[in-house]
């Protein structure tokens, strides 16, 4: 068996000119990087170029993508009917903003809500954690609430507002005296742990419990319905717990940055058959450009307007419904509601999910597939991740030889990260990755 350390050592072998770049980047950046998801140790990859479902570092190898940036570019690098688009509308347009509103905008939120499981109204956003940030605040404004539940290890941004949290340790579930969080992040203000709820994730009688417990202060839960394609989500929990919201009046948030679009044609929610109050979406909706947006019940969306009888929640930005964003946003909900080029790239996921499975039975690698859709992760555990506690039993020292194996074999997964696919990934992409995993998972068994 081959451990992480010897894989590493391949990894710097061929990587020499990343390393030079990352020891350069961090005289002028923390770690080098722009964003504490991109590093990695020793160092990240640097890439140069990509096309489609490949990308080439600067030392020149060549990798399949299965990262595409974490998780936007469903269509694969480059994809015609994006840069078409884009090119086109810097053309048609003549601009990159107006600041003022364009009927682009229309078009797009007409497009986008035509295609969710939920009726209601859009803002838009310029990222996924903005979106969650104004989901949160139409939730205490509508209930007058100022404190919120969330799920201990689910991600909903960078910022502080409670999302970055957990639970002081695990004796603390479903004791709703207990102390309410613990801060994920250095600077987070006290008042903001003391406002956030952190719940257990598929657990609906602790949940209830906590909830109800709370029902006074807390008036708006956010979840990630299919959460990190790590843990298995019980469909029943989601059904419950948006009874349980529903009962409480509090405003059920599905946070689908993640999932929507990437787990199914309308997200978790259409396949779990539950509606929330509000549907929080980035990434693949804007085509590769940063993009976020709310959608969802009519009277919550409408309290951001300036109309507002009582008084508006203050929304605004300088760069949302940028045009470019939403010409590549267009271009690429225009191919994802195509069921002809859809169904047969959620059906060559599920297959290549189903190889993958097939290796580690034969292998005899105690681990498993996790995750809806087209958003899975390769877990080294024998037993299904049901929540983030869960992911202690995972062999640490396997997955850590696992990830970088796959970067000396031209398979470009982020460490500790899901795998993502894409339209452009062809069958012998997946026949070429199968075929190397075979190698791997043989070297690390």
């Amino acid at each position: 068996m081959k451990s992480s350390a010897e894989f590493k050592q391949l990894y710097a072998a061929k990587t020499p000119a990343s390393r030079k770049l990352s020891e350069r980047a961090r005289q002028t950046l923390p770690a080098g990087v722009v964003a504490n998801v991109k590093y990695f140790a020793p160092y990240p990859l640097f890439m140069q170029r990509a096309v489609g479902s490949h990308l080439w570092d600067v030392d020149g190898n060549e990798y399949i993508d299965y990262c595409l940036a974490f998780g936007p570019l469903i269509l694969g690098h480059g994809h015609p009917a994006v840069v078409r688009a884009v090119a086109e509308s810097l053309a048609t347009w003549g601009t990159t903003i107006f600041g003022t509103p364009n009927e682009l905008e229309i078009q797009y939120a007409e497009k986008l809500m035509s295609m969710l499981p939920i009726t209601g109204k859009v803002r838009l956003t310029n990222s996924g954690s903005e979106a969650t940030y104004l989901a949160l605040q139409l939730g205490r404004a509508a209930t007058g609430k100022p404190a919120i539940a969330r799920f201990e290890g689910h991600y909903h941004g960078w910022y502080y507002e409670g999302v970055l949290s957990n639970t002081p340790r695990a004796a603390d579930y479903g004791d709703p005296d207990r102390p309410t969080s613990v801060a994920g992040s250095r600077g987070t203000p006290a008042y903001i742990l003391e406002n956030t709820l952190v719940l257990p994730f598929n657990d609906l009688d602790a949940c209830s419990k906590l909830l109800t417990a709370n029902r006074d202060r807390v008036g708006t839960v956010i979840v990630e319905p299919s959460p990190r394609a790590f843990y298995q989500t019980d469909p029943a929990f989601l059904e419950g717990l948006r009874a349980l919201t529903r009962e409480l009046g509090m405003v059920l948030i599905f946070d689908e940055v993640m999932s929507g679009f990437r787990s199914g044609p309308q997200g978790a929610a259409g396949i779990f058959g539950v509606e929330p109050d509000l549907m929080v979406l980035g990434k693949i909706i804007g085509g590769g450009f940063p993009v976020g947006a709310v959608a969802g019940r009519e009277d919550l969306l409408d309290l951001t307007s300036p109309l507002s009888s009582g008084g508006s929640v203050f929304h605004s930005g300088t760069f949302n419904g940028a045009v470019q964003v939403l010409a590549a946003g267009l271009a690429t909900l225009d191919i994802l509601s195509d069921e002809s080029q859809m169904r047969p790239f959620y059906e060559a996921t599920e297959a290549f999910k189903a190889g993958i499975r097939h290796l580690l039975t034969a292998h005899h690698i105690p681990g498993h597939v996790a995750g809806l859709g087209a958003n899975f992760g390769v877990i080294m555990s024998e037993t299904p991740i049901r929540n983030y506690r869960d992911l202690a039993r995972e062999n640490g020292a396997m997955r850590e030889a696992f990830d970088f194996a796959c970067l000396t074999e031209g398979i470009y997964v982020h460490p500790h990260k899901p795998f993502y696919t894409s339209l452009a990934h062809s069958a012998q992409d997946y026949e070429a990755t199968l075929r190397k995993l075979d190698q791997i998972f043989a070297a690390i068994s």
